[in-house]
């Protein structure tokens, strides 16, 4: 299921503190054509303050990075889904460089967390995220 103008995701929000992986999403995105309204932040607790704005767009698709200084991706999903509950988004993937099983693990835990990937993001992965969120959103219709 694809936009009437072809987007698949219509705002996608990214939290990662790496300039250089903010720059590979911001050119993987764009190519993509996929995706209508990308938001980046480098700190969770910027993108926790966007969230709370009801006057902002509400995010579709939320990649989310574990390793960041002052809020991590954990700390991030414990304050989004106290503060929102089940309102935060459709989907959020963590993207990260862990290798650890036990971050996958809790990542699962959370219910609003569909995939556990691995970076650097691809184009193929991105069209994953986005059949997956169009399932998602087939069956809330």
């Amino acid at each position: 299921m694809t936009t009437t103008d072809g987007f698949q995701i219509e705002n996608l929000m990214m939290i990662d503190d790496s300039d250089i992986d903010q720059m590979i999403y911001h050119r993987i995105v764009t190519r993509s054509g996929m995706v209508r309204n990308l938001i980046q932040f480098m700190d969770a607790v910027e993108a926790l303050e966007y969230l709370s704005d009801a006057a902002n767009p509400k995010p579709d698709l939320i990649l989310l990075d574990i390793n960041m200084p002052r809020m991590d991706g954990f700390e991030f999903l414990e304050a989004a889904t106290d503060r929102f509950a089940q309102d935060l988004c459709p989907i959020v993937v963590m993207l990260t460089t862990s290798l650890n099983p036990k971050d996958e693990e809790r990542a699962k835990s959370f219910s609003i967390v569909h995939d556990f990937l691995n970076k650097p993001l691809t184009k193929q992965q991105l069209q994953k995220l986005g059949q997956m969120l169009s399932a998602a959103q087939a069956k809330t219709a």
